[in-house]
């Protein structure tokens, strides 16, 4: 599959046309990661109407605020989600015996990778799903400025954006046209939710940077689910 020809074709599509192509490429060989942030209810939204029990995959770090999986239960009920959670494999319990606690301080790479990395990777292997479609922006970050709709990572597994060339504005705008329930948080002042550790997630006082709230402090700027993400 020549990649640099597919973005080529694809550069200048909108989202649905980006959907509609991954489908039909790999006609029940994608899936969805989502934590229910605001580009991921927008991606859902798109897919209930192409694809009938689309698959969706939910990480349950075990760390989400509450109002994440209240969010996240009313809305697979509302919209009838074909949704799977993800575990660690760790329980809380042995997290800390084993690590320590509050090892999202300690070393929060670490716990990214135990509670969301590895369960993930796992479950592909286990599934053999390769190709998976990611609400990711250019506009978020600097670290998400270079993304193209296709891409590949470190494995050969098809990363598929259909949301890069989107902004935070017409994400909300998006919402706020089809009447779409996003998260109560962003209400408060979040403007990216992960984890509910203040050192992981806080509110974000930068209006021009989405993920400011994020490991506030520190270098760290991802999770890890995207690491090894390359250009054709």
């Amino acid at each position: 599959m020549d990649l640099k020809e597919i973005n080529a074709k694809l550069e200048d599509a909108d989202p649905l046309e980006i959907l509609h192509w991954a489908l039909a490429a790999f006609p029940h060989q994608v899936g969805m990661t989502t934590s229910f942030q605001n580009s991921g209810i927008v991606l859902i939204h798109m897919l209930r109407g192409i694809a009938y029990g689309f698959p969706i995959f939910f990480i349950d770090t075990g760390f989400h605020f509450p109002e994440t999986l209240e969010f996240k239960a009313r809305l697979t009920r509302e919209w009838n989600l074909n949704l799977h959670t993800i575990m660690p494999h760790l329980s809380r319990a042995k997290l800390d015996k084993a690590h320590g606690l509050r090892l999202y301080e300690s070393d929060p790479d670490l716990c990214c990778r135990l509670n969301k990395v590895a369960p993930l990777a796992d479950l592909r292997k286990e599934i053999g799903l390769k190709n998976w479609i990611s609400a990711l922006r250019k506009d978020q970050s600097e670290t998400r400025k270079d993304l193209l709709p296709v891409m590949s990572d470190g494995e050969g597994n098809l990363r598929i954006h259909p949301l890069a060339s989107w902004t935070r504005e017409r994400i909300w705008a998006y919402i706020r046209e089809n009447g779409l329930s996003y998260h109560p948080l962003y209400d408060q002042g979040y403007t990216s939710i992960g984890c509910f550790p203040p050192s992981c997630t806080s509110k974000n006082g930068l209006e021009g940077d989405e993920r400011a709230g994020r490991w506030k402090g520190r270098e760290k700027t991802e999770c890890g689910l995207h690491e090894g993400i390359k250009k054709p």
